[in-house]
């Protein structure tokens, strides 16, 4: 039984000779799935551009909007600035007027006592 079995396995399992057209077909295939994997790499990728596109727009929009905020906080640090130099400069005045008029005041009161 032993020696039949191993009969029988070598009869199913002896190499046999493809021929020449399943070379043909082999090689053909091999091509044809060359160029269906580099379509679908290409196809996997066609998003790429677009994506690297939509960033660099984002960038520049992002970096224009944070210019206009900084520019627009600039001029209304500016406005606050000159408001308080404004005020700053009719305290002074004010000032002034009040010490010159006492010395004023105070050289009649010397001179005419």
């Amino acid at each position: 039984m032993s020696n039949n079995l191993d009969d029988e396995l070598r009869r199913a399992l002896r190499p046999v000779d493809p021929g020449e057209e399943f070379a043909q077909r082999v090689v053909a295939r091999i091509a044809r799935d060359s160029t269906v994997s580099r379509r679908h790499a290409i196809a996997r990728y066609q998003w790429l551009p677009a994506a690297l596109a939509a960033s660099v727009v984002l960038g520049f929009l992002t970096t224009h909007d944070w210019r206009m905020r900084h520019e627009q906080q600039g001029l209304e640090a500016r406005k606050e600035l000159l408001e308080a130099l404004r005020v700053t400069g009719a305290k002074l005045d004010l000032a002034y007027r009040v010490l010159n008029d006492e010395a004023r005041v105070s050289a009649n009161g010397i001179s005419g006592a």
